[in-house]
C-alpha cells in the first residue's frame, strides 16, 4: 500500500476558524454587540474557507464551514436581530 494514500487530509484551518467563531458568537448572545461582531467574523471567514476549499481539493473542511456559516447567520437572524430592531424603534420613538 501507498504510504500517501493512508495519510489525511489536511483540514482547512479557516474552516475550523469560522465554526469556533460561530460558537463563541451564540454562547456570548448575552452581549449582543460581541455576539454580532463574532457572527460577522464567522461569516466572513466561512466564505473565504469556501474559496480556499474549492481551489485546493486535497483540503478538508467543508462542513465545518458550512456549520459554522449556519450558525452564525442563525446568530444574527435570531439573537441579534431583535436587538437591532428594538434599538432602531427605540430611536424613532424614544420613551415620553
Amino acid at each position: 500500500m501507498d504510504a500517501t494514500a493512508t495519510r489525511s487530509r489536511p483540514v482547512d484551518g479557516k474552516a475550523i476558524a469560522s465554526s469556533l467563531l460561530a460558537v463563541a458568537a451564540a454562547l456570548t448572545t448575552t452581549w449582543w454587540l460581541l455576539s454580532a461582531v463574532l457572527a460577522i467574523a464567522a461569516i466572513s471567514v466561512a466564505l473565504a474557507s469556501r474559496r480556499a476549499l474549492k481551489a485546493d481539493p486535497r483540503l478538508r473542511g467543508v462542513a465545518l464551514g458550512l456549520g459554522g456559516f449556519l450558525l452564525a447567520t442563525a446568530t444574527l437572524i435570531f439573537v441579534v436581530g431583535p436587538m437591532l430592531l428594538a434599538s432602531f424603534v427605540f430611536l424613532l420613538a424614544p420613551p415620553a
